[in-house]
């Protein structure tokens, strides 16, 4: 099965990591598909490109040095978060291509921002070359057989393998900034991200933190190590999972949710998970569970908290509202 055929968009808890692979070739279909993404092309480095003007070099992911002559005039994006980067980087008549998941209404920040003219790209790298690009832009999780490929065409590529923190999304924001000539949109951009940060973090200050909960229906959680940890834990939650000494994309069952005993539990919602949400309100030993009988199971847009871009911010922020609404004003929106 493809990897952009077989992807479960219920599955958003391997994240935005997971919605991305547009170039990646075939995955095994099954329960292992996400985990596959997520190993993807090691041995690859993430690209360097200095800021300033054009002429400039850029490190390839197999680490050989190509020049940017130029600001890319015809931009191929392969993954969501490089589509998202890209919608508020670079002027849409520099794009060529983004992944098909710019358009996905439940995961995308960037939906209607690329006109029709733009190519949609699922999981054959011969439709990135058709574009003729002078820029690739690809993920850690991209199958390596692919990137190879790519990387032989000798074209300058973009090659990003951290998204486990702010600052992972901060430097993959700088490095976009500098590969398209855009520094000074990347540094307003950033500036934003650490504003929200630096206002959250001032308006918890001493607060008491949460006893909290991500997960993912019907079986996915996100451990330490995580971008989503660093959003409960900035947003004055304590992430239960971290007892269980779970790291990264996990996967829970319902008995171990109701030994954790959370005070709140927060569930990434999308325009079509809403069945499983509504069953999973209905399973018997999920209503035993502290936050469920106390009202205390929360929804938040998928594609903030779930997203590997500078929005990510957005989704620390209605975390935090949620946690803690008397830190704003108290409205938890």
């Amino acid at each position: 099965m493809a990897r952009d055929e077989g992807i479960d968009r219920g599955r958003r808890a391997a994240v935005g990591l997971a919605l991305a692979a547009p170039v990646s070739m075939v995955f095994a279909a099954g329960g292992c598909t996400i985990r596959g993404a997520l190993v993807g092309a090691r041995g690859f480095s993430d690209s360097v490109a200095p800021a300033g003007p054009f002429p400039k070099p850029l490190t390839s992911p197999s680490g050989e040095r190509r020049t940017l002559v130029r600001p890319p005039r015809r931009i191929v994006s392969t993954y969501l978060g490089a589509d998202e980067l890209i919608a508020e980087l670079a002027d849409p008549g520099r794009v060529a291509g983004v992944s098909v998941y710019a358009d996905d209404r439940g995961t995308s920040n960037c939906l209607g921002q690329f006109p029709a003219r733009v190519a949609r790209l699922r999981s054959d790298p011969e439709a990135v070359f058709a574009l003729e690009p002078d820029l690739i832009c690809v993920a850690g999780f991209t199958e390596s057989d692919s990137l190879r490929l790519i990387e032989a065409t000798g074209r300058p590529v973009v090659y990003w393998s951290r998204f486990d923190s702010f600052a992972d999304v901060l430097e993959q924001l700088a490095l976009y900034g500098a590969a398209l000539g855009e520094e000074g949109r990347a540094g307003a951009i950033a500036a934003a991200v650490r504003g929200r940060l630096a206002d959250v973090a001032a308006r918890l200050r001493g607060a008491r933190r949460v006893r909290t909960l991500y997960f993912d229906p019907p079986a996915f959680t996100m451990g330490r190590g995580t971008l989503v940890d660093e959003i409960l834990v900035r947003a004055g939650a304590i992430n239960v999972v971290e007892e269980l000494g779970l790291s990264g994309p996990s996967q829970i069952d319902l008995e171990t949710i109701l030994a954790l005993a959370p005070e709140v539990i927060l569930l990434p919602s999308y325009a079509e998970n809403g069945s499983a949400l509504r069953a999973l309100a209905e399973a018997p030993t999920w209503r035993q569970v502290p936050a469920a009988r106390a009202g205390q199971v929360h929804e938040v847009p998928g594609a903030w908290i779930a997203t590997v871009s500078h929005h990510a911010a957005r989704g620390l922020e209605r975390v935090a509202r949620l946690l803690h609404p008397e830190a704003f004003g108290g409205q938890p929106d």
